[in-house]
């Protein structure tokens, strides 16, 4: 019998990290870092980490300045493309729970077309954001 995995992990604490130290925490849903690690290869996924780390070093988030930030409905999503990602255009969806100080991971999806975020991911980005807030992964640190 394997032990149960848990909903929400920490990826990083505000105050580590090279000085002054992360910004905000960071945390992520399994569901999300499982997705991640169906696209990416071990290289990659450290370039996707090291952007998340970017972002937990803005002041505000959801208005990045070192890394794509764009708003979808009520949550965000950080765009990567190229470099070590090669031809996969990349988007990582979060939300900011700015009285906790911390990121969620909500999902990540390799995006197929140009245009829009495709009507799936925002509906499934929608229900786990629903479903964190609600407290259906459990108690978000």
């Amino acid at each position: 019998m394997q032990p149960e995995r848990k909903a929400v992990r920490i990826g990083l604490n505000a105050g580590d990290g090279p000085p002054p130290g992360y910004l905000w925490h960071v945390s992520f849903l399994t569901l999300a870092h499982d997705e991640a690690q169906a696209i990416l290869d071990q290289a990659q996924y450290a370039h996707v980490v090291d952007e998340i780390r970017a972002l937990a070093s803005e002041n505000d988030p959801t208005r990045a300045e070192t890394v794509s930030v764009d708003a979808i409905e009520t949550y965000y999503e950080l765009r990567m493309k190229g470099g070590a990602l090669g031809k996969i255009n990349l988007r990582v969806f979060f939300t900011v729970l700015t009285e906790r100080r911390r990121i969620v991971i909500l999902g990540v999806i390799k995006k197929e077309a140009e245009g829009q975020t495709p009507v799936w991911a925002k509906v499934r980005t929608r229900v786990r954001l629903r479903r964190l807030l609600a407290g259906e992964f459990g108690i978000v640190a």
